[in-house]
């Protein structure tokens, strides 16, 4: 459904660099990265909104400037833009009274999002009355009204408290598996990432620098920042990892192991000092120094050692990712 074909744009201190995605009708799309990755501009090019690119977008066929005309792309931003001399329906409804839709017509889509976005008995409350969440429930109301053929949301939740995102997020979820309307999803945050996407994009400096689905990503990084990102603790050069864990490894220049894989045993080789013992959600995060290298391992049952112990260490070495020579530190 949609092509981006070797897209880039440049600014004074910035560029986005020959972006390739290929997106199917009826995916959910994350695009993740920290702030200045480049994810708003390869949106607003998306939609149509920064005319001034390199490259080619596609969507059925047509330009996001033809797709605008006929009322196919639709955005969420982080803030609501709702207009404020307008109540929830009329809010809802303005997008169709543009496009001169009949009033029977505006009257059962307005109803049928009011009902799909928890908004029944809000309709003539006006902006400066509603809760963060509920101004991002109308904004979206008001953008799946039009029936759009592609929705771009950019950051709507980040501006919410945990409760309502969480809430916001599934709600998001079910209206796309009911939808089925084709959403490309900023975000910063890799929760949200994975739990609302079909396909994740990983962008770092106005590089696209990994694409695939969560699991694809999680099992296997391509690259140290994806890596990184995804909250992987361990992350060795090859000649390091074999130095360490007295083994041999091909084809790669980093070895990454998360906490989770390495085990404390009775007795093996590999021997370490605890350094450092956290307590975070899920766990214990174990500190353990190998001589001047330093790894991380979690613990989800309680802990039985102290600060200053020696311990002995094995990992699961079918767990390891390898990273090849595409890497980005």
């Amino acid at each position: 459904m949609i092509e981006i074909k070797e897209v880039s744009k440049s600014f004074s201190a910035f560029s986005l660099k020959n972006i390739n995605i290929s997106i199917k009708e009826g995916e959910f799309i994350g695009v993740l990265g920290q702030s200045g990755s480049g994810k708003t501009t390869l949106l607003n090019i998306v939609s149509g909104l920064d005319k001034e690119f390199q490259g080619e977008i596609l969507i059925d066929g047509k330009s996001p400037s033809r797709m605008i005309k006929d009322g196919k792309i639709a955005m969420v931003f982080q803030k609501d833009l709702l207009l404020p001399h307008l109540n929830v329906w009329e809010n809802i409804a303005f997008g169709l009274k543009i496009k001169k839709i009949s009033k029977d017509e505006i009257e059962k889509r307005v109803r049928e999002v009011l009902l799909e976005m928890d908004l029944v008995g809000k309709e003539k409350r006006f902006p400066n009355e509603l809760s963060g969440g509920e101004k991002q429930r109308v904004s979206i109301a008001r953008a799946i009204v039009t029936r759009p053929k592609l929705l771009l949301m950019d950051e709507p939740f980040s501006a919410l408290d945990f409760n309502l995102r969480d809430k916001m997020q599934k709600m998001v979820k079910k209206l796309h598996e009911r939808l089925k309307v084709t959403i490309i999803f900023v975000t910063h945050d890799r929760e949200e990432a994975f739990y609302l996407s079909t396909r994740i994009g990983v962008m770092f400096k106005g590089e696209l620098l990994d694409y695939g689905t969560p699991k694809d990503l999680y099992n296997e990084p391509k690259n140290v920042y994806t890596a990184k990102l995804l909250g992987v603790e361990n992350i060795f050069l090859k000649e390091k990892f074999e130095s360490i864990f007295k083994c041999k490894i091909k084809h790669c220049k980093f070895v990454a192991l998360r906490g989770k894989s390495i085990k404390i045993v009775k007795d093996s080789n590999l021997k370490g000092k605890v350094e450092e013992i956290t307590y975070k959600m899920g766990g214990h995060w174990v500190v353990v120094s190998l001589g001047d290298e330093k790894i991380t391992l979690v613990e989800e049952n309680e802990v039985l050692y102290e600060k200053g112990d020696e311990i002995s260490l094995s990992y699961n070495d079918n767990e390891k990712i390898l990273i090849g020579e595409q890497s980005r530190c």
